[in-house]
């Protein structure tokens, strides 16, 4: 885990001028808003919004909410909203990032992740995490997941992770 954490940051880092910034919230801020609801938001909530799902599923992680048409996906539990994860460019944003955007630019914004696996890494305040996944072949965000930092995490979708690089 650790090695893992030490070839992301020299990746990003290698690619990254020294204009990067560090992690815009710090630990006693609330995580922003993503399509109009936030972490902890009732699924009540999340639904008078949203509107009716495409599909709910039930799993480990809680009630899964799917907009495929909007890309967006949210994950709910008796005490809350515990997951937004977004696919798609017109899903959202998180803290000015969308998917399709370039690696350099997260990088940029939020500075270096605290760790990952794969091609995804994670950024985060110690309350909750945002996770942010690149395309299998190249350096731009193809899904985003703002969770809760105590909340079973969706699984990630099933693909050839290998290395959070900027290539």
């Amino acid at each position: 885990m650790r090695l893992s954490r030490i070839a992301i940051s020299i990746a990003l880092l290698a690619a990254t001028p020294a204009a990067a910034k560090p992690f815009p919230w710090g630990p006693r801020d609330k995580p922003p808003a993503v399509a109009g609801i936030s972490l902890r938001d009732s699924e009540q909530h999340a639904l008078d919004v949203l509107g009716p799902p495409d599909e709910a599923t039930q799993t480990a992680a809680g009630e899964v909410l799917e907009y495929a048409a909007r890309g967006l996906e949210v994950t709910a539990t008796p005490q809350g909203v515990s997951a937004i994860r977004l696919r798609t460019p017109d899903a959202g944003e998180i803290g000015g990032i969308r998917v399709g955007n370039p690696a350099r630019d997260v990088i940029l914004k939020w500075g270096v992740p605290r760790g990952g696996e794969g091609r995804t890494a994670i950024f985060g305040n110690g309350e909750w995490t945002i996770s942010v996944t690149l395309h299998e072949k190249y350096s731009t965000v193809v899904e985003l997941t703002l969770a809760s930092a105590g909340a079973p995490k969706p699984p990630p979708p099933q693909s050839d992770l290998n290395v959070f690089k900027t290539r």
